[in-house]
């Protein structure tokens, strides 16, 4: 089996392979869990893109770090919400959703988006839901991504437990897919290329 490719961060990453989706009307993105909005930031300012969509719960205060698991913060998201609303709402092409992950995918279309970056509930439960779930939801030859795979120490300063790398490996056995990419943030971010 190849080892992954590695990449420096997760903004290099998704950069990167959402610069390689060859339809010509540029890709579709969808984010799982927002949180204060910089990562879609990012994506909206640095990679080619028709539309993006952002699901998050958007209600109470949540405590999360930076990508690199430092810096934790208490913020209430439902201020992300209104916030991200204002900031886009001359763009029709980006849209954010109040929602449950899972309800979001169930009503999307199948075979619809290139890209989608799970960093929503990290529990192993709630991962292989978002997993499962946006199996049917990306293109043959797309991409799942998703942040909190593992730690790399040598940028965190704190070790967290998720769920993540084994929701990833049963997913990946499960659906006959394989490990394309990390990327080295101190939160570790996965890429797989859907394969059907």
């Amino acid at each position: 089996m190849d080892s992954p490719a590695i990449y420096e961060n997760r903004n290099t990453m998704i950069k990167h392979y959402a610069s390689l989706i060859t339809n010509p009307n540029n890709p579709r993105i969808l984010e799982i869990g927002i949180f204060r909005g910089e990562f879609v930031d990012y994506i909206v300012n640095n990679c080619n893109f028709l539309s993006i969509d952002g699901v998050d719960l958007f209600h109470g205060i949540t405590c999360s770090g930076d990508v690199d698991g430092n810096n934790v913060v208490n913020y209430d998201v439902g201020r992300s919400f209104t916030e991200l609303s204002e900031k886009y709402k001359n763009r029709d092409n980006i849209n954010f959703h109040k929602c449950p992950s899972i309800d979001f995918l169930n009503k999307s279309p199948d075979n619809y988006y290139d890209i989608i970056y799970i960093d929503g509930d990290h529990s192993y439960q709630g991962v292989k839901g978002d997993l499962m779930y946006s199996f049917n939801k990306i293109k043959n030859g797309g991409y799942i991504m998703g942040h909190d795979y593992e730690m790399n120490m040598e940028k965190a300063r704190n070790v967290y437990y998720f769920g993540v790398k084994e929701a990833v490996t049963e997913f990946c056995t499960e659906y006959r897919q394989k490990l394309l990419a990390k990327a080295n943030d101190g939160c570790v971010s996965f890429c797989i290329q859907i394969q059907k």
